[in-house]
């Protein structure tokens, strides 16, 4: 399990923040790959009718879950889909995955057969398993998507310590009610009132003094940030949301 500490933090600090941390940081793989030296995040969540997963969040529960389907970038017939449980207990996260051709992912959710489309090559060690434990809660709980999450990332590693991530999150867009096939849509995409960027900070062995330093400097008070639940009540699609019970209009 990681550490997951979060921050809100006005967009013209953006520039300054990742000019003072670039000597400690390099960049992710993916995001240097790409001519913007951003990708995009694509997740559809699944709750319960009843909103359960949402209003354990809003009710502060320390162990919680999130169930979702996430992609990156644009569309294609062969990216690869992630099957995703995370969890967190207080500020401890952690995440299973089980990957998927985009392809094959509505014959999945259609047929449930595990063994023919999840893939489990070297490098997806775990997956039929992890698949397994997705679909029980899909089905278990009569999970159904939720909400279309987008937005691009700028992530970086720490050149001293690669369990340490950080993470730039901007342009937060939604659609709620999507299907599957709506993954890699943005025409119906619409962006939250969001001021600022999200800055994320994933770690094992404690904050360097350089991130305490730009956390005094800029004095950062880390909160409870969750883009599911931002989008949702952006929605305004929500009945009764001051308590459980809540549906969609």
């Amino acid at each position: 399990m990681r550490l997951e500490y979060k921050y809100l933090i006005p967009m013209q600090h953006l520039p300054e923040i990742q000019a003072i941390l670039k000597p400690y940081l390099q960049m992710d793989k993916f995001a240097a790959q790409r001519e913007t030296k951003e990708y995009t995040v694509r997740s559809i969540y699944f709750d319960t009718l009843e909103l359960d997963y949402y209003f354990e969040k809003i009710e502060g529960l320390k162990i919680r879950k999130k169930i979702r389907v996430r992609g990156y970038n644009e569309h294609s017939e062969q990216s690869v889909i992630f099957l995703e449980i995370k969890r967190k207990c207080a500020n401890y996260i952690h995440k299973n995955r089980a990957t998927v051709l985009h392809c094959d992912l509505f014959e999945l959710f259609r047929t449930g057969d595990i063994e023919r489309y999840i893939l489990s090559h070297d490098g997806y060690a775990g997956s039929q398993k992890h698949a397994r434990q997705f679909f029980y809660y899909v089905f278990g709980k009569s999970l159904r998507p939720s909400m279309l999450v987008a937005y691009e990332r700028q992530a970086f590693y720490s050149k001293f310590d690669p369990a340490l991530r950080v993470t730039f999150d901007k342009n937060i867009r939604f659609s709620a009610h999507p299907s599957l096939c709506n993954l890699f849509e943005e025409k119906e995409l619409q962006f939250t009132r969001l001021k600022g960027f999200i800055f994320e900070i994933k770690f094992q062995r404690g904050l360097p003094h350089w991130l305490q330093e730009l956390i005094k400097r800029y004095r950062l008070n880390r909160i409870p940030l969750s883009k599911y639940t931002i989008c949702l009540d952006a929605s305004k699609k929500l009945k009764g949301i001051n308590g459980r019970g809540a549906k969609y209009a």
